[in-house]
């Protein structure tokens, strides 16, 4: 069992990290790979994941680093784009020269991508947009690049607009124009397109799956996860994030936020929708998360 999407620097998964993880132990978890989000948090992700390893003596939990999409619109307050932009780029900078000094500790590059949904959700003006948009993909294809000259694997946020596909398809543009075909990973918590899948699978990247698929609501990516095949699919919380409907449901819950141990329930649910023995499904998946992170 694993989880390839977590943020285990956040509250509260950081001050309750020896329960949760030893509570995915107990229920076989294998790997976990946290997601440093933004410079801020990067410091505490890696000497989290560090400290994780250390008291469990265990090589449980591998690390990603990368500037999420959405961060970008800590700018929006700024009334020129070219404001925008140029402290954006500075930021872009700031992270090259992070990943550098500590890309011989990193399993992947991540969280990173675009975000469409909150570009437009956030009541600013058609040129702010336009320039949010740009450096997003700027952002982007940086770290397409420095997965690809590092041979290391992409952890990718595509959210789209509502009723468009624009962000999915912009996605995949730059992966093909950056990447070259020689760059791999997963497209984390995908609720995108069903037709965006065999171009997404094409390029050679999984899917994630989280709890959605346990949401009464989350029939369309109950839909993704029938489409895509056992060995493009890997398994995630996005905790402290998207508890399992169990745990929302259950309001006596003392445990209330996104887990590790979570997984079970959504692996569970997965192998019904697959229609497949639990116990195959957890050995491919593990085996898809040794291929791509391992």
């Amino acid at each position: 069992m694993h989880d390839s999407h977590i943020h285990m620097a956040m509250k509260p998964l950081n001050e309750n990290w020896k329960r949760d993880i030893q509570d995915f132990i107990d229920l076989g978890g294998k790997k976990i790979l946290t997601q440093g989000t933004d410079i801020e948090d990067f410091i505490d992700t890696l000497k989290l994941a560090d400290e994780i390893n250390n008291y469990f003596d265990l090589n449980i939990v591998d690390t990603a680093l990368g500037i999420h999409p959405t961060v970008f619109k800590e700018n929006f307050h700024m009334e020129k784009p070219d404001q925008i932009y140029e402290c954006s780029k500075k930021f872009i900078h700031r992270f090259q020269d992070i990943f550098e000094k500590e890309k011989s500790r990193l399993t992947a590059v991540g969280e990173t991508g675009l975000d469409y949904f909150e570009m437009y959700n956030n009541g600013v003006s058609e040129e702010k947009i336009e320039v949010f948009k740009e450096i997003q993909i700027e952002s982007f294809s940086s770290h397409i690049i420095l997965a690809r000259e590092n041979n290391l694997p992409l952890s990718i946020h595509a959210r789209e607009k509502e009723g468009s596909s624009d962000c999915v398809a912009d996605v995949l543009k730059t992966l093909a124009r950056k990447g070259n075909g020689l760059v791999t990973g997963v497209f984390h918590s995908y609720t995108g397109s069903i037709d965006k899948l065999p171009d997404i699978f094409d390029m050679g990247f999984g899917i994630g799956f989280n709890a959605i698929i346990t949401y009464p609501g989350g029939e369309n990516v109950r839909e993704i996860l029938e489409k895509t095949p056992l060995d493009r699919i890997f398994f995630e919380t996005d905790g402290p994030f998207l508890p399992t409907q169990s745990v929302r449901r259950d309001k006596k819950a003392l445990i209330r936020y996104g887990r590790s141990a979570q997984v079970r329930e959504i692996m569970d649910v997965a192998a019904e929708i697959k229609n497949v023995p639990i116990e195959r499904l957890e050995r491919i998946t593990d085996e898809n998360y040794e291929r791509v992170f391992g």
